[in-house]
């Protein structure tokens, strides 16, 4: 009888292994990142001689299929009035705008302006268009981003093409 039970527990146990290791589920995308550093030197068509610096990151969700993001920037020459996501544009390229850090089409997003340090987040759905004109979906921003052809840029008052600039490139 002894023998019957430790055969029986063996058999149960191995059973419940197995099924332990049955990898049978799809598995859910990964989060993608995406960074930036941004400087004076890095803005186009001419670079700007400034102490001010950012960092910009990412994460798209695929499968909330949502893209959110993190703006930090300090030591700006004069006081920040606007920052976006631009594209498509390589490295030494300057072009329109396609994503708002305040008050982005098809999300939310909060912007500090008024100062010369401060944080942009915020965050789309992916699901429809992503900036006013409605000609960029978020289809093809995932595209520009997976491709490098977005920077990340924060206007100031004395600069208002933009102080500090970094192209967006995935990790």
């Amino acid at each position: 009888m002894q023998k019957r039970v430790f055969s029986l527990t063996l058999a149960l146990l191995s059973v419940t292994i197995v099924a332990a290791c049955d990898d049978d589920k799809p598995t859910e995308p990964s989060n993608i990142t995406y960074t930036a550093t941004l400087n004076g030197a890095s803005e186009k068509p001419n670079a700007i001689t400034t102490n001010g610096t950012g960092t910009f990151t990412g994460t798209l969700n695929p499968t909330a299929n949502t893209f959110s993001w993190t703006v930090n920037y300090s030591g700006l020459g004069s006081n920040v009035t606007q920052g976006h996501i631009h594209g498509p544009a390589d490295a030494n390229t300057a072009t329109g705008v396609i994503v708002n850090f305040n008050g982005p089409v098809g999300g939310t997003g909060t912007l500090q302006t008024g100062v010369t340090s401060g944080t942009a987040t915020g965050s789309i759905s992916l699901a429809g268009a992503v900036n006013t004109s409605g000609t960029v979906t978020g289809d093809s921003l995932r595209k520009l981003l997976d491709a490098g052809l977005t920077y990340a840029n924060i206007h100031t008052s004395t600069n208002g093409g933009g102080e500090i600039r970094g192209q967006i490139r995935r990790q």
